[in-house]
């Protein structure tokens, strides 16, 4: 990416330090686009300010060309214009332009000036436009997203190139001096499981002086607990520092925090990192404030340890993919499918082939799921894998993810790939070159690919290079007959005993076993695989059932190879694709399937519910509630200990709209393979009445729930 420069070449341009108030301009909204089908644009000046653009089309940004009917499939190149003003006076201000994410090349004119560009549809990038920002603005971008053999995803991925800026787009003002960036690593000192005495946090403040003035100040750092914004530590911590003009410095700062609140899918505990900069006690320069997470995960002897306890997850895998918005989905569609995927019990993903948008990571954060973020290399071949550029595309956005995204506490693995050449030379150079970067650039954090070679020949596999091996599976339909599985599974253990397998996708596509994928589809009639006859909607009955099937028998094998710590389904909802596969638990739209419910019961962390509601006593009703949870760890998926989970119940009318009573009960910490009992009681309400029940995680998400009639009858 070419950026302008932070210090103007001019030496006589003065650029004092100045305190300003740190602020942020919305750039998303109304812009204009118009598609440039014969890339004319940059000749006939489409960046100038002065270029009119009152016929172009109106568009809401964050946006993708390709949900509009008429850009439906258009590939090519495209631009947008906006004109905004910034009313208050920014000459003394540091002004960078900031783009979350624009699919696939962008560049970028402000004000008939090149800013420059940058390639990679789904990491940050950004400006230093200090020097260019008037009152009144034209922004102009220039996007394609042209599929081509040397980019990162190459020519061949099957998930839809959707163009344009596809994240929000904004403003960012400081003062001349300011924190760049914070690099924050909690390390907890695990005293029993899920409980620590003690919390070393070490963090590097990157601050940047863009003025033409001598900085002399200090940091001054706090640690503040995200819940209540009270301090965790006994003193602030504080550090001089000096920056000569248009230097940067690092400054290693170090803290402790006492019985730290640790991070966990159901307790996700959250802090903040709070650096201010400033001039003297009294003149706040700027400040910066970062969320991390304590917690500690160790892959040790083939098992999966968080914070001290060793347990085994599941979750699945969504695409950033909607009719309505396609990539540019707003934060509140993202966040209604992040719900609906917690309710089924979903504590861990690898989220997809591609960098998150921010508020996906933020969410879950704060609402407790384990991500494998991933760079967008998918089913690269081994010509493309030994191609330099394709290397430098992959390393250049797995560089971007990191460093972004280094602070989710959600996020505790890294993986450069999916289903590429991996058993070849140039794979495993590849494997070897960017697992060696990741840990350069996070040395705290394994790193992986998801692998979809390891059906036969394991040993050959660059999965001999990671962290731990990521499974992608498709035994009963893609990979071969079902009782390959379990030999396969084994043959991996026995390669790299010491390693964690997580599968990193299985699941079953509607309409593999025609002919464009299998040839001979008279073999697959068997029943050695998933068999679903050519033709067969894939929205029926049938589809459903083999499914269900399939999820219910790999999730027994699974559970069987204790080193089989974590499964992903594939995947949460269809998207849109060329070879128009059709997988999801719901369809594009979000239309449920029967499957649904499958992956929730298998996904429980209670491998048993039992609710007996008894007879009315002097106008009171008892539920006789007996609960069993999975386990133990080396023979069950998933298995974690039950902490602050809750059951909670409900009186309400025969319409199920009126609430008459609610209340709860908080359950005991339930270890795994253990039972509790115990009961509830409600007053009976004059009329008939419905009671519902629910099983409840600790951040508010359900586990299980179910509706009685007075008698005690099941309703759903």
């Amino acid at each position: 990416m070419n950026q302008i420069p932070a210090i103007p070449d001019d030496p006589s341009v003065e650029r004092p330090i100045v305190v300003k108030e740190p602020s942020s301009i919305s750039l998303s909204g109304p812009w204009r686009f118009l598609s440039d089908i014969n890339s004319a644009g940059i000749d006939e000046g489409w960046f100038d300010p002065g270029f009119p653009d009152s016929d172009w089309i109106e568009v809401e940004v964050p946006h993708t060309w390709n949900v509009m009917p008429d850009y439906a499939d258009y590939e090519g190149v495209a631009w947008y214009r906006k004109t905004f003003t910034v009313d208050e006076d920014i000459t003394d201000y540091h002004v960078k332009l900031h783009f979350d994410a624009v699919y696939y090349e962008a560049q970028v004119w402000l004000n008939g000036s090149y800013l420059g560009e940058h390639a990679g549809g789904y990491t940050p990038f950004g400006f230093d436009v200090s020097s260019l920002i008037d009152k009144e603005n034209v922004l102009a971008v220039r996007v394609d997203n042209i599929r081509l053999p040397t980019r990162i995803p190459d020519d061949s991925f099957d998930w839809w190139h959707y163009g344009g800026i596809v994240r929000h787009v904004g403003l960012e003002l400081s003062s001349k001096v300011f924190i760049e960036r914070q690099v924050v690593t909690a390390v907890p000192h695990i005293t029993g499981w899920d409980e620590a005495d003690l919390a070393t946090v070490s963090t590097s403040v990157q601050i940047l002086n863009t003025s033409s003035d001598n900085f002399e100040g200090m940091v001054v750092a706090d640690i503040l607990d995200d819940q209540s914004g009270e301090s965790a530590l006994n003193e602030t911590v504080v550090q001089r520092v000096s920056i000569p003009p248009g230097g940067r410095v690092a400054v290693e700062l170090r803290a402790e925090i006492q019985d730290p609140r640790l991070w966990h899918f159901d307790h996700p505990n959250l802090y903040r990192w709070s650096s201010v900069l400033q001039l003297s006690a009294d003149e706040r320069l700027h400040g910066k404030e970062d969320i991390f997470g304590i917690r500690l995960v160790q892959l040790e002897n083939a098992q999966f340890i968080l914070n001290g306890e060793p347990v085994r997850l599941v979750g699945m895998t969504r695409h950033a993919d909607s009719p309505e918005y396609g990539l540019a989905e707003p934060a509140v569609f993202m966040t209604a499918d992040f719900d609906d995927m917690k309710r089924l019990n979903m504590v861990f993903s690898r989220p997809v082939h591609y960098p998150q948008d921010e508020s996906v990571l933020d969410y879950c954060d704060r609402n407790g799921i384990l991500l494998i973020p991933e760079v967008p290399a998918w089913q690269i071949q081994e010509s493309h894998l030994s191609n330099e550029s394709t290397k430098a595309a992959a390393e250049q956005q797995l560089r971007e993810m990191i460093l972004t995204s280094i602070n989710h506490p959600s996020i505790w693995a890294w993986s450069v790939g999916n289903e590429i050449d991996s058993n070849t030379p140039a794979g495993r150079d590849y494997v070897r070159e960017l697992v060696a970067v990741s840990h350069v650039l996070d040395p705290t954090r394994p790193v992986g690919f998801a692998s979809f070679r390891l059906d036969q020949n394991q040993e050959n596999d660059a999965s001999a290079l990671t962290d731990f091996v990521f499974m992608n599976e498709y035994f009963g339909s893609w990979h071969g007959p079902k009782e390959a599985l379990p030999e396969s599974l084994d043959r991996i253990h026995e390669l790299w005993p010491e390693k964690v397998v997580i599968i990193s996708e299985f699941g079953l596509e509607a309409g593999w076993t025609s002919a464009r994928w299998m040839g001979d589809t008279s073999l697959l009639n068997n029943e050695s695989y998933y068999y679903i006859e050519p033709g067969t909607p894939p929205d029926s009955e049938q589809v459903f059932s083999i499914r269900s099937r399939l999820i219910a028998d790999q999730m027994n094998i699974f559970r069987s190879r204790p080193f089989v710590v974590g499964a992903i389904f594939w995947t949460y909802q269809d998207y849109r694709s060329e070879m128009e596969f059709k997988m999801g638990l719901l369809d594009q739209r979000r239309h449920r399937t029967a499957v649904v419910d499958v992956l929730r019961v298998q996904y429980s962390p209670l491998r048993e519910i039992e609710i007996d509601i008894g007879e009315v006593s002097d106008g009171r009703q008892t539920a006789f509630v007996q609960l069993v949870t999975r386990g133990p760890v080396d023979t069950d998926l998933p298995v974690y200990t039950l902490r602050e989970y809750a059951i909670r119940y409900s009186i309400m009318a025969t319409d199920g709209n009126l609430v008459s009573f609610e209340g709860e009960i908080l359950l005991p910490t339930i270890a795994p393979a253990s039972d509790w009992n115990g009961e509830i009681t409600w007053e009976v309400p004059p009329d008939d009445y419905l009671v519902e029940i629910s099983i409840v995680r600790p951040t508010g998400f359900s586990v299980w729930e179910n509706r009685f009639d007075a008698d005690g009858e099941q309703l759903d």
